[in-house]
């Protein structure tokens, strides 16, 4: 293999370009290059148990290793890369921090990952012991301190693909200063991602022709907007929203791709390279499904997680007699059982009169039967505390006119206890809470989570309030009692929300 990552200091950059443009023949031929990615597994690493269901990280560790070895033998390199979003959304990956996903991709041997919103979701210090574990660089260009102003995380990566050189750079949503917990990333700023960018392509191309990727964790539509706002970037390979790009995309002079999630797809790039520009790209997407057996070391790693969670996964901690309704679509569109289900569950640990809870925090569906731990931990994965705080009704009606007045599906959509909301297409008409009409002059008691209490999903309404309040238990506990306490639950849409 002839690539390696570069790290030497800019004025060995110049001398190897230098020294590239003496050696360079008159005529080269285009360079081959194979790019590997995948985006938002959010904990995805087990195989799944289901006939024709797709993801596993084993499956695809396999898939990327044949790829690599059928490459090697042609004298082609291979850059894997995921654009963020390891974290959060299964037992697995909530109760070891991530550390599981991590181990898996070291296992794997991966270039690159980009930081995703939900890298955060543990805290700094748990992101800075993941970055201490990885065996590959995890990028961000546009993530600062606010203290000094310096970078939180390399921006930029070069590899060098025979004679062309590739400039990777990362970039992380500015929304993640809502789509995760605010307290998490408080000393942090985004800056925008288009002006970086031009920045950094400007930098990059100024000496020489460089093929330029960025890898993004902002969601395809930023990414076409990105490609058209920024000249001379050549590959946008993103995540974030989880978008199966099955054809790529072309937005300026990028193309645009950008694999699902879950790791359902493995995205390929199969790219001729010459003086810096792309003169050629066969893209697809391959599915990871039994055709690909399991790699044995990635999925030994597997077990021994799966293994290590023991015997508290599988306790059965109530039972439903209809399915809980939290497909991804639905809990941020409307009302669901499950959302239901949750919010007075808030309310019962909290003694709070309303309950708000955000659908973006609700990741899975509940079949009817015996509900487990592991299920629950899949439904709430992010550790969110249940806290309290004091509303007037003015400001609770402004939460829940914002909740209704942006475009669905909305990650911020609130699931409500203890009110009833009336709406006509986005504005809020009626609210009432207990029966009574909601007093905009009164004081509610509102339970709702630690990420909404602290303005997440742009709701800084609840950071006005007063006496906010950690109730010291955590949204899955909170369920668990809710269930233990009346062992088989019916919860049913019941009109707590009219969207007319």
């Amino acid at each position: 293999m002839r690539r390696h990552r570069l790290a030497e200091p800019r004025h060995l950059m110049v001398v190897m370009t230098a020294v590239l443009l003496l050696t360079l023949p008159l005529v080269a031929a285009p360079e081959q290059l194979t790019i590997l990615h995948f985006n938002d597994t959010h904990g995805n690493v087990l195989v799944p148990e289901e006939e024709g269901e797709l993801g596993g990280v084993a499956r695809m560790a396999t898939a990327i290793g044949q790829i690599r070895a059928e490459n090697r033998a042609k004298g082609i390199d291979t850059l894997v890369f995921s654009a963020g979003d390891v974290l959060q959304g299964t037992p697995l990956s909530t109760v070891f921090r991530g550390e599981v996903d991590f181990v898996a991709l070291n296992a794997i041997g991966i270039d690159a990952v980009c930081v995703g919103n939900h890298e955060f979701d543990f805290g700094m210090p748990n992101l800075h012991r993941l970055i201490d574990l990885a065996e590959f660089p995890v990028v961000s260009a546009n993530v600062r301190r606010k203290a000094d102003g310096t970078q939180v995380f390399p921006g930029t990566l070069r590899f060098m693909v025979g004679d062309e050189m590739v400039v990777v750079m990362g970039l992380t949503t500015p929304e993640t200063r809502i789509t995760t917990k605010p307290s998490n990333v408080a000393n942090l700023t985004f800056e925008d991602p288009v002006e970086v960018a031009t920045t950094l392509v400007r930098r990059i191309t100024h000496t020489r022709d460089r093929l330029v990727v960025a890898l993004t964790h902002l969601g395809f539509e930023e990414d076409l907007k990105l490609g058209e706002a920024v000249p001379g970037l050549d590959l946008i390979i993103g995540g974030h929203s989880h978008t199966r790009v099955e054809e790529a995309a072309r937005a300026g002079d990028s193309i645009v791709v950008q694999a699902g999630s879950y790791g359902q797809y493995l995205g390929r790039m199969d790219l001729n390279v010459e003086d810096g520009r792309v003169r050629a790209c066969d893209y697809r997407l391959i599915p990871m499904d039994a055709s690909w057996e399991e790699e044995p070391e990635v999925a030994a790693i597997v077990a021994e997680y799966e293994e290590e969670l023991g015997a508290a996964i599988v306790e059965v901690v109530g039972h439903a007699e209809v399915a809980l309704d939290g497909e991804r679509e639905h809990v941020r569109s409307g009302e669901t059982n499950l959302g239901n289900a949750i919010t007075d569950a808030m309310r019962l640990v909290s003694g709070a009169a309303i309950a708000l809870q955000n659908g973006g925090g609700i990741r899975a569906s509940i079949d009817a039967g015996p509900i487990t731990l592991g299920e629950i931990l899949q439904v709430l994965p992010f550790g969110n505390e249940v806290a309290t705080v004091e509303l007037t009704g003015q400001q609770i009606r402004a939460i829940l006119q914002r909740s209704i007045s942006q475009p669905r599906p909305f990650g911020g959509f609130l699931h409500v206890s203890g009110a009833r909301v009336i709406a006509e297409g986005d504005q809020v008409v009626d609210i009432t809470v207990g029966g009574e009409p909601l007093q905009d002059g009164e004081t509610y008691l509102v339970a709702t989570n630690a990420f909404l209490l602290e303005g997440g999903d742009g709701y800084t309404t609840f950071t006005e309030g007063r006496n906010p309040y950690y109730v010291g238990t955590k949204l899955d506990t909170a369920f668990v009692q809710y269930l233990s306490e009346r062992d088989t639950v019916s919860p049913e849409v019941e009109g707590r929300i009219v969207l007319r």
